[in-house]
């Protein structure tokens, strides 16, 4: 559990996040480790602990603030309406390397350890919940057993082009030509929903 702590408290939770997130991506979670965070950034151990009590803590809050952060720039982003908007968030977000990386890291984690799978269950939990909402926006009729179905599949598609569309090199398709047959591919589950 991470320690409530006012507004110094929270940078100084924000920079062990980003230290802790650095690890993650750079070298896997094999080498990422409280005193390793600590090391990073110069501090004791003691200080590290008393944010996050141990690595599970810090985890679980490295993949709740990644969601949170999407959720956050998916609502603040320029209004455009409509399910195309959500995709096309989503297709620019996996651009990002590190954000790709991550998730390797906890999907393959996740295989083995089981706080890091409910770790990540909690995660998709809520970003099921997200995409539900998304999907009721654009299909209000929509009753809640379609939402969910609908949602994991839209989530499973997302996940799976992450595996492509992360790593520059793993297609051989224009991506601009895959981006419009996602949205296709949306369009056509949602009005099979």
């Amino acid at each position: 559990m991470v320690r409530r702590t006012g507004a110094k408290g929270q940078r100084r939770i924000e920079e062990i996040l980003d230290a802790a997130e650095e690890i993650l991506v750079e070298v896997g979670y094999g080498g990422l480790s409280m005193r390793g965070v600590a090391d990073r950034l110069g501090l004791r151990l003691s200080h590290v602990q008393y944010y996050f009590g141990g690595p599970d803590a810090l985890l679980e809050a490295i993949f709740d603030r990644s969601l949170t952060r999407s959720i956050e720039a998916f609502e603040h982003r320029p209004k455009r309406e409509g399910i195309e908007a959500m995709v096309a968030f989503v297709l620019e977000d996996q651009l990002s390397t590190s954000y790709c990386r991550l998730f390797f890291e906890l999907w393959a984690l996740a295989a083995r350890d089981m706080k890091a799978n409910a770790v990540l269950a909690r995660y998709y939990a809520r970003y099921q919940s997200y995409v539900e909402s998304m999907v009721a926006s654009e299909y209000p009729q929509a009753k809640p057993a379609q939402l969910k179905r609908c949602a994991v599949i839209l989530m499973s598609l997302f996940e799976g082009l992450s595996l492509f569309r992360g790593v520059e090199g793993r297609i051989a398709v224009s991506r601009r030509e895959l981006d419009k047959d996602i949205v296709k591919a949306v369009r056509a589950i949602l009005a099979q929903s």
